[in-house]
């Protein structure tokens, strides 16, 4: 069955500008993988975020990509809003591309060598 490919911008910082420990991190990165057997750091990235009350938050985040069975993307935005709480965060991005994933493995030796 083909995936989903969808990006989670998870902060590696607290709003209060604390950074998050490596355990908890961790923790989300191994939930991650229970759930949907694995994942992707793309890299760093930086952006701001207009919060609630106006001010601006500056985010260093992981683009973090995650194949996803089509029947399961509401599941990793729970799992997201979970992630949300548990870093103190107002929102996570979110992103469900068009892109479809497959996992391709090594073709197989013809018999003749």
């Amino acid at each position: 069955m083909k995936k989903k490919k969808c990006i989670i911008l998870l902060p590696t910082y607290y709003n209060d500008g604390n950074g998050v420990p490596t355990a908890v991190l961790t923790g989300i990165r191994r939930e991650i993988d229970e759930v949907f057997d694995g994942h992707t750091i793309a890299g760093t990235v930086e952006g701001t975020y207009k919060m609630a009350d106006g001010s601006m938050a500056t985010d260093k985040s992981w683009e973090i990509w995650v194949a996803v069975d089509p029947d399961k993307i509401d599941l990793l935005r729970k799992l997201t809003s979970r992630f949300a709480r548990i870093l103190k965060q107002e929102t996570i991005y979110f992103e469900m591309t068009n892109s479809e994933v497959e996992f391709i493995g090594p073709e197989r030796e013809s018999e003749g060598g």
